[in-house]
């Protein structure tokens, strides 16, 4: 059991889960493309400001080393017409040379927008296409909706490298057991979304406070939001415990003494704060759960 603790640890630090951006999932560098250097300029402050650390390239081949050179790098926004080689290629190239090996998401923007271009761009799997010139509205959204996707492909690649998925084209010979299968993330999530359903139904006829244990309803929330790629507002943490907010807060904060849950500003919302589980505890929580999954019938 610790050595599996140690290596989810170790799996999640690789992945770029872990840093010193304040919460238990980082955020990736961010790559900006673009053959003007006025629109590097403006996108790498819009970068700054909403927190990410952005490196720029005039051209796609310079693009290419920098990714090769830069694990880090998780984030691409790509101009389309760029001179040598066009930011539809670059697509191509990022899919090939880096996608398998790490979580990429990739950002178009244009001046020349066209339906087709649009159409290429998504096939290239491109998670958005901007119109230039581009707002700072839409590029912070479309920076922030690529960083959630990031984390997710990240999450689960983290997940996949700790529980191993049985090959769907060999189906088992015969029925096996859930101590002999092997255990997914997808089980996992499912079993703590039971557990969790099932002490909602206990809650509708007895009083929540006879069975209360906020630290651990706190930690299977987040616990839930983590196999899902998600991080948890202090107010939804909260909730979950069914007690009044100062009481569950008290209990926060027990959890984040504890180094069991790391709390951070929201850097969309700064009025808020997000909770995770720390790597050892998501780690302890997810053996937890591989053990109680293989227990059940």
């Amino acid at each position: 059991m610790g050595q599996a603790v140690a290596q989810a640890a170790k799996v999640s630090s690789a992945q770029g889960l872990s840093g010193p951006t304040g919460g238990a999932l980082s955020r990736c560098k961010v790559l900006l493309v673009d053959d003007d250097p006025l629109t590097l300029e403006a996108y790498a402050e819009v970068a700054a400001a909403l927190g990410y650390t952005s490196v720029q390239a005039s051209d796609a081949l310079t693009a290419l080393r920098l990714l090769a050179d830069d694990p880090a790098i998780g984030i691409v926004v790509t101009d389309l017409h760029m001179p040598a080689m066009d930011g539809l290629s670059l697509l191509d190239e990022v899919a090939l040379r880096f996608e398998s090996a790490r979580p990429i998401v990739t950002i178009v923007s244009t001046g020349h927008a066209t339906m087709d271009a649009a159409v290429q761009a998504m096939r290239n799997h491109a998670q958005d296409f901007l119109t230039k010139p581009v707002s700072t509205g839409e590029l912070a959204a479309a920076l922030r909706r690529a960083a959630g996707q990031w984390t997710q492909l990240a999450m689960r690649r983290a997940l996949d490298a700790i529980l191993p998925s049985p090959d769907p084209e060999t189906p088992p010979a015969a029925p096996v057991s859930a101590a002999d299968r092997e255990v997914t993330a997808q089980d996992l999530l499912e079993l703590v979304k039971v557990v969790k359903r099932s002490r909602d139904r206990r809650a509708a006829f007895f009083d929540p406070n006879l069975f209360a244990d906020p630290c651990w309803d706190i930690m299977l929330d987040l616990a839930c939001a983590q196999l899902e790629g998600e991080v948890v507002p202090v107010s939804s943490a909260c909730a979950a415990t069914r007690l009044p907010f100062s009481t569950a807060l008290r209990h926060v904060r027990q959890l984040v003494e504890m180094g069991l849950v790391r709390r951070w500003k929201d850097p969309k919302d700064r009025r808020r704060d997000l909770l995770a589980l720390e790597e050892p505890a998501f780690a302890a929580m997810t053996n937890f759960l591989i053990e109680t999954r293989k227990r059940m019938p």
